[in-house]
């Protein structure tokens, strides 16, 4: 097990108070960021695939050539974990474990890992939301990273994030039709870009931006020809799980102030290990949706 390096600086700390995120340039080697790369788009190129599809994807869902592949998916949920070079790459790297010691204290486990994809031309929108909105599980503590693969720009579809919606409440979200997941109420969201402005969270590979669960954040369709991966990671601890309305299954990242090294990923179940299903969203018809104000 590896030592790991010094915590977040005053000025990242400030921001994450006032604004909810921070960025950290160069958190991994952009040579490891192309490695990673590397290993996405072998498995993206390789038929049978147990992603799932965008089902708003203009693609043939049969089409198995590579570029209907590579246009057709949109996220390897919890494909990092089998991964072992973006596993030690990214989840348990000692620098983005510094940050997320920080706030969690020394024993860290993983909730939630996802590779995403925006396909050029065809990378659809992810709606506004608060992460802790969609997991429904009560839970304000997780630390999100989320780490560039390729270039992330305004032009293909970068995050966005609405600075200090993380200091109101977890709104309730509602699922519009034809919406992707549920998502926050649409005129919350315009209240809020005119109170608080937007940030555009344009990364080069290997930088990685850290947000608070309450943030409210999106991400708009990239149009342009230039595709965009990314590596997500959500951390949290013992302690927090073992209160968990939700999710029972984690994986072990640092233990003790030590970066686990094992793999595959030394598991932690809580109780039965049965994850328990989330209350279904509320239905929302356009123009009818109700407010929930900070």
């Amino acid at each position: 097990m590896a030592t790991v390096p010094t915590t977040p600086t005053a000025q990242q700390l400030e921001q994450w108070n006032e604004q909810g995120y921070f960025i950290v340039r160069n958190a991994i080697a952009r040579d490891d960021a192309l490695e990673v790369r590397g290993v996405i788009r072998n498995h993206i190129l390789t038929p049978d695939l147990e992603s799932r599809r965008d089902e708003l994807d203009p693609m043939d869902p049969m089409g198995d050539s590579p570029e209907a592949r590579q246009a057709r998916l949109r996220k390897l949920g919890n494909f990092c974990s089998r991964s072992p070079l973006i596993w030690h790459t990214i989840h348990c790297n000692e620098r983005p474990l510094a940050y997320a010691r920080h706030f969690l204290g020394d024993d860290i486990l993983l909730k939630f890992n996802s590779c995403f994809l925006k396909p050029a031309r065809t990378g659809s929108a992810t709606p506004w939301h608060q992460d802790n909105g969609l997991w429904r599980d009560g839970e304000t503590e997780p630390f999100n990273i989320w780490i560039a693969i390729d270039p992330a720009t305004r032009a293909n579809g970068c995050m966005q994030f609405i600075p200090r919606t993380h200091q109101g409440p977890v709104v309730e979200h509602v699922q519009y039709e034809g919406s992707v997941h549920a998502e926050l109420p649409r005129d919350h969201v315009a209240a809020m870009i005119d109170k608080h402005g937007l940030a555009h969270i344009e990364l080069d590979p290997g930088d990685m931006v850290c947000w608070h669960s309450s943030l409210c954040h999106y991400s708009p369709p990239n149009t342009s020809d230039q595709s965009r991966i990314a590596v997500a990671a959500v951390y949290t601890s013992p302690e927090v799980v073992a209160r968990s309305k939700r999710f029972k299954n984690f994986q072990w990242c640092m233990k003790a102030g030590k970066v686990c090294e094992a793999f595959p990923p030394e598991m932690h179940v809580v109780g039965d290990g049965q994850t328990e299903p989330a209350e279904p969203p509320n239905k929302a018809e356009a123009g009818a949706q109700t407010t929930t104000g900070y």
